[in-house]
């Protein structure tokens, strides 16, 4: 999903202009989804339960796929929150670390984006209930957790439903200190300058000793904060960013970043984590077995007709639509708004309109992932409408195929995200030498047609906390994810230099042939003690098995 780009001049003096499309906010992305679904949701559900064969039964009984969905174990288990929350502290060391949760996004007026909480917090604690703050004090010995909330309010319930109050709180979380988030100003005002929260006095008097003696002494106290430079985009941690351009209010702060100690717990799931995952993955698979079968030629309820009947166009939406509601039939979300990408729009990586009519025989890329409990999955697939691919899909499909074959094969412990790419990358220059797309592997002009880097790690966020240099350890989990876009303009947006003309005059022929033609495969990959696992396995992936899969009947 969203393919990071790798940024640079191409090589041998060819540089490339490039409007660069960045990542979506979320206000971006919730956007997408709401015009891309605003008018089809309807006739979608009632696709979705064409395809499933749905009546009044559940989908569970209803479903004709052989696609065997895990089943959610539910919330994280207090004891992980505990273990997650202590390994936290002891990765401090000392100090102070707050966690502020995310706040509130409007969308219209007096409506909001669907609340998500920083997956951070989230990861702690479990709670997704706006208004949290999380302070972890390694130093004390009491009231070393404290999560602040805010006063349930009856007036807002009805409203907003259910809040969260303090025993529920404690049980959920296993933190015994759950505080009003109004005390939480001064909270902070008291500790920071060296003394107790005289309006909460701990059984403890050990408690907050070390940063009143740091104070004191003149030694700085860490504050631990996630916090992002401000961007175009937008910071994801406005008030930690507030907190630390204020911080020299108090008399003797440091502030540390708190993500590194997060990106090394994190990067290993827990059993628990996995089956969640497991779970998400499960339902995308059903997900993109569903569009295929939609899409299967022609007419009927899994041809390609529109929602009039047999024969009426398809749209981008309707393949969106059905993801959608698959998802909310087996209690998922999006965890990002789905690519539905047909023809010329496969080529755009982070595509988003999907309200495309899409002709007979054109290719759909559909980059998928249904989120459990915020755990994310993230599977692509390419696919002709009809059901056959046409020769020059075919070539170019099966070199994108082989470099994910390759590139899944290299996943195993030691090995790093980097290597990874490599492997991919390669098969990918080859492959478009053969083509005619480029004229030298040598150098960076397979970028021109492959852009993005091969794999990213998956978990709370789709593009998940990791770096691409860390060996690979059991328990991690990353996606592979090879691809090939001719978009029409690549050429024209070539600096017009002599050796840019003189290679585009050697490519030509082959830039004709595959114009518009854009393929990628995404599977989502564990790694074992002994290798690796396919997690997205059984989503028809190789030419034969997708032309197969897409004439059988439904249900078969």
């Amino acid at each position: 999903m969203k393919p990071r780009y790798i940024q640079g001049s191409l090589a041998g003096g060819i540089t490339q202009r490039t409007d660069v499309t960045v990542p979506r906010t979320a206000a971006t992305r919730v956007g997408a989804i709401f015009s891309a679904a605003r008018c089809t949701v309807f006739t979608a559900v009632l696709w979705g339960m064409a395809l499933y064969g749905v009546t009044s039964a559940s989908p569970a009984a209803a479903q004709p796929e052989a696609v065997s969905i895990t089943e959610d174990p539910g919330p994280a288990p207090v004891a992980e929150l505990a273990e997650r929350r202590a390994r936290i502290l002891d990765g401090m060391g000392s100090g102070i670390m707050i966690l502020f949760g995310a706040e509130p996004k409007v969308f219209s007026n007096d409506v909001n984006y669907p609340y998500r909480q920083e997956s951070n917090l989230f990861y702690l604690t479990g709670i997704s209930q706006p208004g949290a703050t999380l302070v972890l004090l390694p130093g004390n010995r009491s009231q070393k957790e404290i999560l602040f909330l805010p006063r349930r309010d009856p007036a807002r319930e009805i409203w907003t439903g259910h809040m969260i109050g303090v025993e529920e709180a404690r049980r959920r979380t296993g933190i015994a200190h759950v505080w009003p988030i109004e005390e939480f100003d001064a909270f902070l005002e008291a500790v920071l300058h060296g003394s107790a929260y005289g309006k909460r006095p701990s059984d403890d008097t050990g408690d907050y000793r070390a940063i009143g003696e740091s104070i004191e002494n003149g030694t700085p106290v860490a504050v631990w904060l996630l916090a992002d430079a401000s961007s175009r985009y937008g910071s994801r941690y406005p008030r930690a960013l507030r907190f630390a351009s204020e911080a020299d209010r108090f008399p003797s702060v440091q502030v540390r970043l708190a993500s590194g100690l997060f990106r090394d717990l994190r990067v290993v799931k827990s059993d628990w984590e996995l089956q969640r995952l497991q779970r998400a993955v499960d339902i995308t698979r059903l997900a993109q077995r569903a569009i295929m079968r939609r899409a299967s030629g022609p007419g009927g309820p899994g041809g390609p007709g529109g929602p009039g009947g047999p024969g009426e166009p398809l749209n981008e939406s309707i393949l969106d639509g059905i993801i959608l509601s698959i998802y909310r039939a087996h209690g998922a979300h999006w965890g990002f708004p789905s690519i539905v990408a047909s023809g010329p729009n496969a080529t755009t990586l982070h595509y988003e309109e999907n309200n495309r009519e899409i002709a007979s025989g054109e290719l759909v890329l559909a980059d998928i992932g249904a989120a459990v409990g915020y755990y994310t999955a993230d599977v692509t697939r390419t696919f002709p409408v009809g059901g056959v691919f046409s020769e020059a899909q075919r070539e170019v499909y099966e070199i994108v195929l082989d470099a994910h074959a390759r590139g899944v094969a290299a996943v195993r412990p030691g090995m790093t995200m980097r290597r990874v790419h490599e492997v991919a990358r390669k098969v990918i220059a080859d492959g478009l030498l053969k083509l005619g797309l480029i004229t030298s592997t040598s150098g960076n002009q397979y970028r021109m047609w492959y852009m993005h880097g091969t794999s990213h790690w998956i978990g709370l966020d789709v593009h998940d906390v990791g770096g691409r240099d860390m060996p690979f350890r059991p328990g991690m989990v990353i996606t592979v994810e090879p691809g090939i876009y001719v978009r029409e303009d690549t050429l024209e947006n070539l600096d017009d230099t002599p050796r840019n003309r003189s290679l585009i005059e050697a490519i030509l022929p082959a830039f004709e042939r595959y114009r518009n033609i854009g393929v990628r495969i995404e599977d989502d990959v564990l790694v074992t003690e002994d290798g690796h696992r396919v997690m997205s396995e059984g989503t028809p992936r190789s030419i034969e098995d997708i032309e197969a899969f897409m004439a059988k009947p439904a249900g078969r």
